[in-house]
């Protein structure tokens, strides 16, 4: 199995991300510094971190670096105070520390002011702080909007935590009980300071990650302690976070202001992270190399596989156009005289299975190495339960085949297991269907099953899969042998926000939202897809767009077309435009739905006739 956690071991060959980021930690010229490593959800990012990690706390390094996880503090009541506790607790484990040990029980010290002062304020905490330091923009947005009132707010913020901090603090903490919240925090940021300065070290690098797990308000509260406590002199932040999930949590605390001409995510942002790395999405080239390595992985020791990705990397194998083939790994593996564990009868087993799919499993993963990993223990968990119920009985090729026809099209899924039900020398309908996409003329009662996707799919070895009975198959999976009922509250948030934003949706406000549409991961585009359809054959969704939808996803214009030809209320000529639009864009697809569409008179002839440019 492979885990679904971060990985030192570099299969992504991020190391030249590696050597970038790392060489400017070390630099103490450029303190204060905070770097923002950018991914989408399962691109790699804690697993560079990672890596980042073990080459700044080498001895060989002039700093000490430290690793906090953001999502640790999401049940605490004051995620600030949680991450500077917690980073001043890892310094205090430092060897290379050990001389300021005293100045960061002190640090600690005033945290425990902090800890009870801040559990009064609401509202003025982040207006005193922002006063503080300097950064305008959260007061901006949060206090009343006249200076009087703000100035009132700030006061009354002074006045509470003053009668906390005479009630609650305790003699630990009796040097502080005379001092301002604003000159607390800006002596907690001097004595930070001066305890690295006091150190021989160039800088102190701090890497935080999985910040986008964490809810909009705690991503925001970790984002101000770094900018307001902790970004002095010798110190570099390192966030792994996906930036969309950021600004989410910004444009949800501080909401457009009407009348400012600001973006106030993009501004936020760029006052928290000076450095912006932005991590690509791997190609479908890069995924299938993924696939392949990762079978690798499992058969051979720890130390051969790392000898095995170093000569990969020294020949700049994952740098050129096409990707590599299984016959290369083969010989990489004998020229270094690496050992197959336990044999390598059982790698090839598996190597062939999974080097005959990756092609088509890569395009659905949409780049995200996560998703290789799962899909390849679904493959490993599947193969043992056949190995249970069947022995070896069934080919591993046909389970790996309907595997990724699961993960390409659930609702295909189910249809193939009904189809199948009705198997007597052969599935019949799954024959007509495979006969239909693989020619020229298409039969309207399969065009779901006519995409890319799917063609590619049946291309696939077994390529006659309709000769095969395929129960025992199915009864491996029948925990996605469901009735197609679609439940939204499994969809993740962003999925759900989309769909609310194209039921509000006009005609000037659709280009943005499909285009955030199209940032989501896969699943949740099919997730939103799966509910679009239906409101498509209900005639619940407007033709401007169902045409955005068309021209932007080609993968799903056979699906809406298919949507459009069930739906029955009669086509206008406003919707006509629309219509013309898609036909223009993909005639092969809309001509057949037109013509139904005509035939049901749902489409009267003269704009059918305008819609395909024919003269009346």
């Amino acid at each position: 199995m492979w885990l679904d956690n971060a990985s030192d071991i570099d299969i992504l060959f991020y190391g030249p991300y590696v050597q970038l980021i790392s060489s400017i930690a070390k630099d103490k010229i450029n303190s204060p510094l905070t770097i923002g490593v950018f991914g989408l959800w399962g691109a790699g990012k804690s697993t560079l971190l990672n890596l980042v990690e073990q080459q700044l706390n080498s001895d060989e390094v002039n700093v000490t670096c430290v690793k906090v996880n953001a999502w640790m503090f999401e049940g605490y009541e004051d995620a600030k105070i949680a991450l500077m506790e917690t980073l001043l607790k890892e310094l205090y484990k430092k060897n290379k520390l050990k001389k300021v040990k005293e100045k960061i029980k002190n640090l600690l010290g005033r945290i425990k002011w902090f800890k009870v002062a801040t559990s009064a304020i609401s509202l003025g905490a982040s207006a005193i702080a922002s006063v503080a330091t300097g950064n305008l923009l959260p007061i901006a947005i949060n206090l009343p909007k006249t200076a009087e009132d703000a100035m009132n707010a700030i006061k009354n913020t002074a006045d509470n935590a003053d009668d906390v901090k005479k009630t609650y603090l305790n003699e630990e903490t009796q040097n502080q009980q005379n001092e301002s919240i604003v000159d607390n925090i800006r002596k907690f940021r001097l004595e930070f300071e001066d305890m690295i300065k006091s150190t021989n070290i160039d800088n102190v690098v701090i890497i935080v990650d999985d910040l986008d797990r964490c809810t909009p308000e705690r991503i925001i509260d970790t984002l101000e302690a770094i900018k307001l406590f902790l970004s002095v002199s010798h110190t570099i932040f390192v966030i792994a976070a996906d930036e969309n999930v950021i600004q989410y949590a910004i444009k949800k605390k501080y909401p457009r202001i009407e009348g400012l001409n600001v973006e106030l995510s993009t501004e936020y942002i760029e006052k928290i992270i000076q450095l912006p790395i932005y991590i690509p999405e791997l190609s479908s080239k890069d995924i299938e190399n993924y696939l392949l390595l990762l079978v690798t992985q499992r058969y051979l020791s720890m130390e051969d596989f790392q000898s095995l990705l170093q000569k990969i990397y020294e020949d700049r194998v994952i740098t050129r156009n096409n990707k590599i083939t299984l016959p290369e790994i083969e010989t990489y593996i004998s020229n270094l005289n690496l050992e197959y564990i336990p044999s390598k009868q059982k790698y090839m087993d598996d190597a062939l299975i999974v080097d005959g799919i990756r092609s088509i499993v890569s395009s659905t993963l949409k780049g995200n190495p996560r998703q290789a990993k799962r899909f390849l223990n679904t493959f490993v968990t599947k193969k043992q339960l056949s190995q249970m119920y069947y022995g070896d009985e069934l080919d591993m090729r046909v389970l790996a085949k309907l595997l990724v026809l699961q993960k390409l099209d659930i609702e295909l899924f189910n249809e193939l297991n009904e189809w199948n039900k009705e198997f007597t020398v052969c599935n019949d309908k799954f024959k007509d269907m495979y006969d239909s996409v693989t020619s020229s003329k298409k039969n309207m009662d399969y065009i779901k099953w006519a995409t890319p996707g799917i063609q590619k799919w049946l291309d696939c070895e077994p390529k006659n899969l309709y000769e095969q009975q395929l129960d025992k198959y199915f009864y491996l999976t029948r925990e996605n042998l469901t009735k197609n009922i679609i439940d939204q509250h499994n969809f993740s948030e962003e999925a759900n926000k989309i769909l609310e934003r194209i039921g509000s949706s006009k005609e000037g406000t659709i280009n943005a939202i499909v285009a955030d549409l199209k940032k989501l991961e896969l699943v949740d585009i099919n997730n939103v897809f799966s509910v679009l359809y239906p409101r498509i054959e209900n005639s619940q969704l407007k033709y401007f767009v169902i045409k955005e939808l068309f021209v932007e996803f080609s993968s799903y214009q056979n699906k809406i077309a298919d949507s459009i030809a069930k739906s029955k209320l009669q086509i206008t000529v406003s919707d006509s435009v629309y219509l013309t639009t898609m036909y223009k864009t993909n005639p092969a697809t809309m001509l057949p739905v037109l013509e139904m569409l005509k035939s049901a008179q749902i489409l009267k002839d003269k704009l059918y006739n305008k819609i395909i440019g024919k003269k009346d």
